[in-house]
């Protein structure tokens, strides 16, 4: 065991070299990560790298940690730190051979002579002069440099960060929309329906942006559209009218058609004659009701109520009626969950859509007015018309104006007018006409034509400087693009379907005041083509 002072000086010792390596690894470690994260997050800057701030940042801690656990784990040995003293203290390898004498079991005169003169040079011994804490400044200031040009690359916002941040912000969105699609998809009773809804959901957790997310959404519109079936949409929504009134006019026990006739049929006989007099009127209304939309139900109920007001039994008839009134209803909600995830689809689509046009980058709309203006000066006034509508006036100021509507291949008129006062001729402007009309010929009424309008400009103007020198006062201004033709006309039944859906989804939102929800509903009903 060595003498106390040596004990003391070379604990001392290895405390103060622990710490001078710590603290030299450290700053060479985070020197070095510092580099390679500023040379990251400058490439960061040019290019989208998400990792890269969590990178370096994690590369930093871990190179603090290992750091310290590789120092602790090494410290150095009472051994080095004594050979460390002898040179850094002058000892003379006092201290180191004491350390060794020590260990010699019967020590030697002569030997523990020297370990008493070791440790008489030990006592009260300080680390005065050992060596410094800190690396040197050329190190220290490297390593500064490093941290500071990673900080400077890190904190200031770039492109790359926006567009970064416009990524979280599209699969945020993104994944609202799969939330919203696989939450429809288990509200909806049809399979089929389900299983597309779910598989748009898949297919968006793929998107990479909202581009191709709007576009699978699209996509999944289609599907859904061929699963509509046309016939059902009539049906479901007279259904619905049905049930509205058997909810206030009941002719059984049940929720829905199918389920009070099923009631009706079970107690047809304990029913008076008077009960089944009026139920037979009931029936009698719901079949007409139904029998624009679906005839064999209308003529299920139509037999119904005819055994109902005849003699016999008439459960078997009513239980039919039943029957058919069930199928009715599982068309209607078949048609109705299309109807549903076709909404949800559009809505969803439609908000990444206003999300995308919202970063600037959406589908750019054109827009175009066509009018003819002019302004001039003259002695006097002047009123003129010519195809379409026109006018010049004077009293020092003329003025002109083109306007034109036509029909069979988009016509257009201007104003070319001409008038006569005392002292002074007066015409108005000269301008082209914008017209709009349909190229579609003269159809039969029962075609039952509507026009459909056609999308895109109309046309573009041009701004004329003005001649106010001449005194006849001539108007000049704006002359109008050419004039688009309207799309033709086209038969109603083409776009009854598209309207009947608008209007049933508009039902289910509840979009519709109740007062006329009816109404909507027997409209689209007698409208069917």
């Amino acid at each position: 065991m060595p003498p106390e002072s040596i004990d003391r000086i070379i604990g001392a010792a290895r405390r103060r070299l622990t710490t001078i390596h710590l603290l030299r690894r450290l700053v060479v470690s985070i020197g070095v990560v510092a580099a390679a994260g500023a040379l990251v997050l400058g490439i960061g800057r040019r290019v989208v790298l998400p990792w890269s701030e969590t990178a370096v940042i994690v590369a930093a801690g871990l190179a603090v940690v290992g750091t310290v656990a590789l120092t602790l784990l090494r410290r150095p040995s009472p051994r080095n730190a004594a050979i460390e003293l002898d040179a850094r203290l002058g000892a003379k390898d006092q201290v180191s051979t004491a350390l060794e004498l020590v260990g010699h079991d019967p020590m030697a005169p002569i030997e523990r002579a020297q370990v008493t003169r070791a440790a008489a040079w030990a006592e009260g011994r300080t680390l005065t002069g050992f060596g410094r804490l800190l690396p040197d400044r050329r190190l220290l200031g490297l390593a500064g440099l490093a941290v500071v040009a990673a900080i400077a690359l890190a904190i200031p916002a770039s492109p790359a960060d926006a567009e970064q941040q416009r990524r979280q912000a599209d699969g945020q969105l993104i994944d609202d929309a799969i939330d919203d699609l696989r939450e429809a998809a288990a509200e909806a009773a049809d399979r089929e329906v389900a299983d597309t809804l779910e598989g748009a959901a898949d297919e968006l957790e793929d998107a990479a942006d909202l581009d191709e997310a709007i576009s699978r959404l699209g996509d999944t519109r289609s599907e859904l559209a061929e699963l509509e079936d046309a016939d059902a949409l009539p049906i479901r929504a007279a259904m619905a009218g049905v049930e509205q009134r058997l909810r206030q006019d009941p002719i059984g026990e049940g929720d829905g058609l199918s389920a009070q006739l099923q009631d009706l049929a079970e107690r047809t006989e304990a029913m008076s004659p008077e009960d089944r007099a009026e139920t037979a009127e009931q029936l009698a209304e719901l079949s007409d009701v139904l029998s624009p939309t679906s005839r064999h139900l209308g003529d299920m109920l139509e037999a119904a109520g005819e055994a109902m007001a005849g003699e016999g039994d008439p459960g078997a008839a009513i239980s039919e009626a039943a029957a058919a009134a069930a199928t009715a209803e599982g068309r209607a909600a078949a048609a109705g969950d299309v109807a549903a995830a076709g909404s949800t689809v559009r809505d969803v689509q439609q908000r990444l859509g206003d999300a995308r046009e919202s970063q600037g980058e959406g589908e750019s709309q054109g827009q175009g007015e066509g009018q003819g203006q002019g302004q001039g000066e003259g002695q006097g006034q002047g009123q003129g018309e010519g195809e379409g509508q026109g006018q010049g006036q004077g009293q020092g100021q003329g003025q002109g104006q083109g306007q034109g509507q036509g029909g069979g291949g988009g016509g257009g008129s201007g104003a070319n007018n001409p008038g006569s006062v005392p002292g002074g001729k007066g015409s108005g402007g000269n301008t082209s006409g914008s017209g709009s009309g349909d190229d579609d010929p003269v159809a039969d009424p029962s075609r039952g034509a509507i026009f459909d309008p056609a999308p895109g400009a109309h046309g573009e103007e041009e701004r004329v400087d003005l001649d106010t020198s001449d005194p006849t006062g001539e108007a000049r201004g704006r002359t109008i693009g050419e004039g688009l033709l309207n799309t033709p006309l086209i038969p109603y039944a083409d776009r009854y379907l598209e309207y009947q859906r608008q209007a049933l989804d508009a039902l289910d939102r509840m979009t519709v005041p109740p007062s006329m929800q009816d109404l909507v509903r027997l409209y689209f009903t007698e409208l069917n083509p």
